[in-house]
């Protein structure tokens, strides 16, 4: 597969978006968090969301002109109506803004609506680790994206919408949690399709509730299945769980037969650690927290247990040394998106 500098792969992103009529500061800030997720492994929320997101914006699904109202205020909380803009603007301002809160009051809570795509949704929660706070965020679909069966169930009914955590650690490495209720993301699908790789077994259903290796299948009425297999009903509640943050208390909506349109909608909570104990003190709980899980001896075949967020990290270090690679399909949408926007990037990809 073609491999590319992280700066060459954002530069495209925002030139193409820019040439879409998005905002130049917008732009960049949407093209960053695409490549960041490439640079993490996250290929699925990488640069392959490109040629989506600028559909998105020449139907007018994604407003470059949005403006973030706030519907409702607290001193620890807000609600914000992200007017259809980018998900990415959108979710990292309800970041900043409850990690305000919180400093102030402990705890911050912000929800979104009208909200599209934010991406990879740990980019966030990484925001607070990084700022000495613990958060909890999840995101549903404002009703759609009905692509993840209930436990037990052929058809899906709900979006395999993901729950993130963080919280700071001694070191540059914070403690990330990012997954999804599903097996897998939908977007995992998407890269394998695209590679025209067969599916592990396990991760989707054909419309007939069958097993399938085929990434098509999804995308012909199957549907992704929740995470835990046999005991999937733990996965399945998990889902149920972000629906009533994310939709029923965050005002987007719950999934439904019949949702007005798809988008994200976004809960957010970030918590102040020195409200409850010196700072020192937590981290030194972190630590011996770490050091204890981390000296299970590894299994035959594994060579070192990880901690959530040290995976990522170690692919980010290699892959901005080394370069990331995006398969030849997903270059070549790249391009062509380009190109409809009347902007050339062959020259930076080729």
């Amino acid at each position: 597969m073609p491999r590319f500098q992280a700066a060459t792969l954002e530069a495209a992103g925002s030139r193409i978006f820019a040439g879409a009529g998005v905002p130049e500061h917008e732009a960049q800030i949407v093209a960053r968090s695409l490549v960041q997720s490439n640079l993490l492994g996250h290929d699925s929320h990488g640069v392959i969301r490109i040629q989506q997101y600028v559909n998105n914006v020449r139907s007018g699904l994604t407003r470059a002109d949005a403006v973030i109202r706030t519907v409702r205020e607290a001193p620890a909380m807000a609600v914000l109506d992200g007017g259809w803009g980018f998900g990415q603007v959108v979710a990292r301002h309800a970041a900043e803004l409850a990690i305000a809160k919180a400093r102030l009051h402990t705890v911050g809570v912000v929800t979104a609506y009208h909200c599209n795509h934010v991406g990879r949704l740990g980019e966030y929660v990484e925001i607070a680790a990084q700022a000495g706070m613990l958060a909890l965020a999840t995101v549903n679909n404002h009703g759609q994206g009905r692509l993840l069966a209930p436990f037990g169930a052929k058809a899906g009914r709900l979006s395999p919408n993901p729950i993130a955590f963080g919280a700071p650690r001694p070191g540059d490495v914070p403690f990330i949690m990012d997954l999804t209720p599903s097996v897998v993301p939908e977007g995992k699908v998407r890269v394998k399709r695209n590679r025209g790789e067969p599916l592990p077994p396990g991760w989707v259903q054909d419309a007939e509730g069958r097993p399938t290796t085929d990434a098509n299948a999804l995308y012909a009425g199957g549907s992704l299945l929740p995470l835990g297999g046999p005991v999937g009903h733990k996965g399945f509640a998990l889902a149920l769980m972000v629906e009533i943050l994310s939709g029923a208390l965050g005002g987007a909506g719950v999934s439904r037969p019949n949702p007005e349109r798809g988008g994200n909608g976004l809960f957010y909570a970030a918590i102040n650690p020195e409200s409850f104990l010196p700072r020192e003190q937590f981290l030194s709980e972190m630590r011996v927290l770490a050091d204890h899980v981390k000296s299970s001896p590894p299994v035959d075949g594994v060579a070192e247990v990880f901690l959530p967020g040290e995976p990522e990290f170690r692919t980010r270090a290699g892959r901005l040394r080394d370069g990331i690679e995006v398969e030849a399909e997903t270059v070549r949408q790249i391009i062509e998106t380009g190109r409809e926007v009347g902007v050339d990037v062959g020259g930076l990809l080729d």
